[in-house]
């Protein structure tokens, strides 16, 4: 069963109707990732490399 929460708006419902559509749903999709388990942050040297030519990618990897 859904449980009713009540809050006030800084911005007015059809300023927020106009930007998300649904604002429950879009308050649900917030609430949901920001209850998600945090990523670890190595997660992202798991990527695989981006395609660039070997000189580009040192450029950005040590940019000085």
């Amino acid at each position: 069963m859904p449980e009713n929460i009540s809050f006030r708006l800084r911005r007015s419902k059809r300023e927020l109707r106009a930007a998300f559509g649904n604002i429950s749903k879009k308050i649900n999709e917030l609430i949901e990732r920001e209850l998600q388990p945090a990523n670890d942050w190595r997660d992202v040297l798991k990527r695989p490399r981006p395609e660039l030519p070997d000189e580009e990618f040192e450029q950005w990897i040590r940019p000085e």
